[in-house]
């Protein structure tokens, strides 16, 4: 069992939560992650069809403070994401998008989940919502 409980000791062990999206039909920065930690944040955006090799991937960092990490790696339940399967319904299907959240815990375990664009299972809608926010901060064009 990846993750066996949802209390706040258990949330204390989380030292990154990855989120991104990804359209595998598109051209330009189609891909793009936030990866959050308790005193950075990371945004990766990634070119499908981009042939320049300066053009590939961007990458942007910025600091951040406990109060917004704490907000974050507390607000979910780990056993209700645990409990999810790691593919939910057809992302990217059809070039509609994949989203996905990762969490990795300090010994090394990790558990993502990666589902269709727009449609994340309701057990971690809220905690998407959340790191969306952070998320919506890149500024990859």
């Amino acid at each position: 069992m990846l993750f066996n409980s949802c209390s706040y000791e258990m949330n204390s062990k989380i030292i990154q939560i990855n989120y991104g999206t990804s359209f595998g039909e598109c051209v330009g920065y189609c891909n793009h992650q936030v990866s959050i930690k308790a005193d950075s944040v990371k945004w990766i955006c990634i070119c499908n069809a981009c042939m320049a090799p300066g053009l590939m991937q961007k990458s942007f960092y910025a600091k951040t403070n406990l109060t917004l990490w704490d907000s974050i790696r507390t607000n979910i339940s780990i056993s209700s994401f645990q409990a999810l399967p790691t593919v939910i319904g057809c992302p990217d299907c059809a070039d509609g998008g994949a989203e996905w959240l990762e969490l990795i815990l300090n010994n090394g375990e990790k558990h993502k989940v990666t589902y269709e664009y727009g449609k994340e299972p309701t057990v971690i809608k809220d905690y998407v919502a959340k790191c969306k926010q952070v998320f919506n901060r890149n500024t990859c064009q």
